[in-house]
């Protein structure tokens, strides 16, 4: 079966032009002209590849793409932008978006960038279904407050640049930081520590590694977080919880750039970006003495804030549907569609666990979904 191509493009001549190039090339294309023909579309059917103009007649490309992914989270789109969108071109790759393309452009180029995409597609599809470790690609939700973090991620993630996210637990703050290292264009890999896990001895080893003999039971030498991030991005999550002894050491990792094994004498050198997250005030923890400031400060260059969910009810709904459309992947279940009343009891909830409380309560409705539509009783 020949891929499918969906090119949304008001410009009549160059969307019949690309139509007709990439069905000459074993494509099966659908043209369309405006968002609403173009939700229409892939509500009705499955494509690969999205071709996408970042100013249509009835809206802007970027508010599509969010309800496209919504559809399909997996979807690559491309983004075609005019040569002074390059502003909006990043707030779509901040949202979601595979690739962007800026007019004038090459015929190759454009094939080279859709045959990319078309290949992501294939190894997302092979790879099956979606886990929770899978990279993040975009932010779910339509607030103000959410809009504001991608526009700062589009400006922030290519650059090394240290990133402290605060927020209370369950509002996704790793999707954040995965989405700064998807984003930000390093070779290394993401390598995520829960800094409120482990006892403090632990926790040294862990971020820093450690040599054989070191302690009792460190029969083999063992690199730690640090190292494993190299040219990556390391995620320190729940760094509010760290020990005064440990703020000591990483306040020292910032500074110089070096560490030490526990047990060593060789000094290493990281390269490492750092991104944090927390859910408490740190600054009230300055003040009461429970951290550092001067470790504080090197943390949060950039500081993002994520509301809790209660403050952004705009983003419940479009978040339901994509964790249900995840929750289906991963479960082997049909796709399942929210009633007007359940859509109206999610909106109404306070949800305190924030959006980890959403998720496990729509993946248990799914469980126990007797048909296609879930009602009120979720």
């Amino acid at each position: 079966m020949p891929p499918r191509l969906l090119v949304i493009d008001d410009d009549a001549a160059l969307n019949l032009a690309l139509c007709a190039h990439f069905e000459d090339r074993g494509w099966r294309v659908t043209g369309v002209h405006n968002c609403a023909a173009g939700l229409a579309a892939t509500t009705g059917a499955t494509f690969d590849v999205v071709l996408l103009d970042v100013q249509l007649p009835d809206g802007e490309g970027v508010e599509l793409l969010g309800r496209l992914l919504e559809i399909d989270p997996d979807l690559p789109v491309i983004l075609i932008t005019g040569g002074r969108d390059i502003e909006r071109a990043m707030q779509a790759i901040a949202a979601g978006a595979f690739d962007w393309l800026s007019k004038p452009f090459e015929p190759a180029e454009l094939e080279r960038l859709v045959d990319r995409a078309h290949a992501a597609r294939q190894a997302t599809a092979a790879d099956g279904a979606e886990t929770d470790d899978a990279p993040a690609r975009t932010l779910v939700g339509e607030s103000r407050a959410l809009l504001e973090i991608g526009k700062t991620l589009a400006r922030v993630a290519p650059s090394d640049t240290r990133v402290l996210i605060t927020g209370e637990s369950g509002t996704g703050k790793e999707v954040i930081a995965r989405l700064v290292h998807t984003y930000s264009g390093r070779r290394g890999p993401f390598v995520a520590v829960n800094c409120a896990a482990l006892v403090e001895t632990l926790l040294e080893s862990e971020l820093f590694g450690h040599e054989r003999g070191a302690f009792t039971g460190a029969h083999a030498a063992k690199p730690g977080k640090f190292e494993q991030a190299a040219e990556g991005t390391l995620f320190l999550d729940e760094v509010g919880e760290l020990p005064p002894t440990m703020q000591a050491k990483l306040l020292r990792v910032l500074q110089e750039g070096v560490f030490e094994r526990v047990g060593g004498i060789q000094t290493l050198h990281t390269r490492a970006r750092i991104v944090a997250a927390t859910n408490r005030d740190l600054l009230v923890e300055v003040a009461a003495g429970r951290f550092r400031e001067d470790l504080l400060y090197r943390l949060a260059v950039i500081t993002l804030h994520v509301p809790p969910l209660r403050e952004r009810r705009e983003d419940i709904l479009p978040l339901a549907r994509h964790l249900l459309a995840r929750a289906g992947r991963r479960l082997g279940l049909a796709t399942v569609a929210l009633a007007p009343d359940a859509e109206a009891r999610l909106r109404a909830r306070d949800w305190p666990g924030n959006v980890r409380e959403l998720d496990n309560v729509l993946a248990r409705a799914l469980l126990h979904a007797r048909g296609p539509v879930l009602t009120a009783d979720l």
